[in-house]
């Protein structure tokens, strides 16, 4: 948010943004301060100005708190002037530069009784929560909770309509919601962003590059907007927590960083400091290496014998994910996942009144990178397989050669396509769900129903020299199981990149 032009050269619209302080300079309180009084009026200004300390540890104090350069500037006035998404950023930093510069907001505690007559007072239903009385600086800004926060639950957070006693409510609906203890929420980017805080860990400058960190090893996934660990995620934090406890301990990053602003300001040498940490930890490197294998992080032994060889089994890490598998492989290749039994696994793995038709071996039901499938028993001496998931079809004749129909499927990147059911002998395909309706303006014999979030639902034509395109309104195509018989090696992918 550099060199924004509002008629008198270029200004920045923000303070230094790299920095966790909360202090904001004289100037900087005097012109929201006026802002204030002439916006909101002088009942939502305090008598003196609000200064603020951080909570956080290893704070850098040496710059301001994120604010605007100029509180006059409202948001509304840069919209245009910047990217959207530069123009929220904005809108969020001067809200709450603004609101921290304003009186509390005043709310009752109040309980509501409700019954349900004047005479039988046995049925009667309580809600506790607040009521607002002065907004202050809610009337500018007010911070939200994250999804299934702790305060989620709480009563007293919860604000109520204004209700005088005596007054009759009408009954809309009865919930009836029953709670259990539950675990502690999983970490979404801000409440971890919150706990780096709180125990010292990072700078504002580097939560982004922790974050990214956690997601390109796929030490955890993001579900939901929340932080799901990983089976590889697991290991390394047993393995780190086994084997290198002082490391990983909250206070450890903390400490670190106390040392280094020490050096930073000349308290201390930075070579016994550097000493101090690197000798025990090179040490316990080198010990680790030699003394830990990786059957030790990665398997737990379990009280069960392989139905093959009567080996003991254990719970081992693999490609695709955590199974279940002999602890003598290679020597013997028994495996099952982690969810099924081993009845489960001996009943279900062979395929019932079915023989491979390459070689008249069993087939198996097997698990791959894309889910299960079926494979031959003589595998690597035979090679084949199909798929478990019946293709869908879309009852729409494919326009190029005109003998078979479009079929749904699945790409390896997990998207759909619709390709003709005659492949490989026809290659045709398209990207959006296809209906049987020519195009008005070239008249090719089907249109496609693609919906984007710039324009919504369209019919549209799938030829590249075709522009015809008009919103739509209509039923939306359904497919059917189809019966026709798909190579179980067909390459999708590759006829989904020759898509028309």
């Amino acid at each position: 948010m550099e060199r924004v032009d509002f008629g008198e050269g270029a200004v920045g619209l923000i303070s230094y943004m790299r920095t966790d302080s909360v202090n904001l300079s004289a100037e900087a309180v005097h012109d929201l301060r006026e802002l204030i009084e002439e916006k909101y009026g002088k009942a939502c200004l305090p008598e003196t100005a609000r200064v603020y300390k951080s909570r956080a540890k290893n704070a850098q104090e040496a710059h301001e708190a994120i604010r605007p350069t100029m509180a006059r500037v409202l948001p509304s006035q840069v919209k245009g002037k910047v990217t959207p998404d530069q123009a929220k950023l904005y809108d969020l930093i001067w809200k709450r530069a603004v609101a921290s510069q304003m009186i509390h907001a005043t709310m009752d505690t109040v309980a509501i009784d409700l019954t349900c007559s004047e005479t039988n007072l046995s049925h009667r239903f309580r809600a506790n929560g607040s009521t607002l009385v002065s907004p202050g600086f809610i009337q500018v800004y007010q911070e939200g909770l994250d999804e299934g926060s702790e305060r989620d639950d709480d009563d007293e957070e919860k604000l109520l309509p204004p209700i005088h006693e005596g007054e009759w409510v009408d009954l809309k609906s009865v919930d009836g919601n029953q709670h259990f203890t539950e675990p502690p929420p999983s970490f979404t980017e801000a409440s971890l962003v919150k706990n780096l805080e709180e125990y010292g860990i990072g700078r504002p400058s580097t939560y982004s590059s922790i974050i990214s960190t956690l997601l390109q090893r796929e030490y955890v996934i993001l579900e939901a907007k929340r932080f799901r660990p990983t089976d590889v995620g697991k290991i390394v934090n047993r393995f780190l927590t086994e084997y290198f406890t002082q490391y990983v301990d909250y206070d450890f990053t903390a400490k670190l960083e106390d040392a280094l602003d020490n050096i930073a300001s000349g308290e201390i040498e930075h070579i016994p400091v550097l000493r101090a940490f690197w000798d025990p930890f090179i040490e316990l490197v080198i010990s680790t290496e030699k003394n830990v294998q990786r059957k030790d992080v990665t398997q737990e032994a379990l009280d069960e014998l392989c139905p093959k060889c009567q080996h003991p089994l254990s719970i081992r890490l693999g490609r695709r994910g955590r199974f279940i598998g002999c602890t003598t492989y290679p020597d013997c290749d028994y495996t099952r996942n982690l969810e099924e039994n081993r009845e489960e696994s001996l009943a279900s793995n062979v395929v019932p009144d079915k023989l491979c038709p390459k070689c008249n071996s069993e087939l198996h039901y097997k698990r791959g990178k894309y889910g299960k499938f079926i494979g031959c028993s003589s595998y690597p001496n035979c090679d084949y397989m199909e798929s478990l998931k019946k293709n869908e079809d879309t009852q729409v004749t494919c326009p190029e050669c005109k003998s078979n129909n479009l079929i749904k499927r699945k790409s390896r990147f997990g998207t759909f396509f619709y390709a003709c059911g005659g492949y490989p002998n026809c290659k045709y395909a398209v990207n959006h769900p296809p209906i049987a309706e020519p195009c008005p303006e070239c008249h090719w014999p089907i249109t496609l129903i693609k919906t984007t979030k710039r324009k919504g639902v369209e019919r549209v034509c799938p030829q590249k020299t075709c522009d015809f395109a008009i919103p739509y309104s209509g039923p939306m195509p359904e497919t059917v199981s189809t019966t026709a018989t798909i190579p179980p090696n067909t390459n999708n992918t590759k006829a989904a990149g020759q898509s028309s």
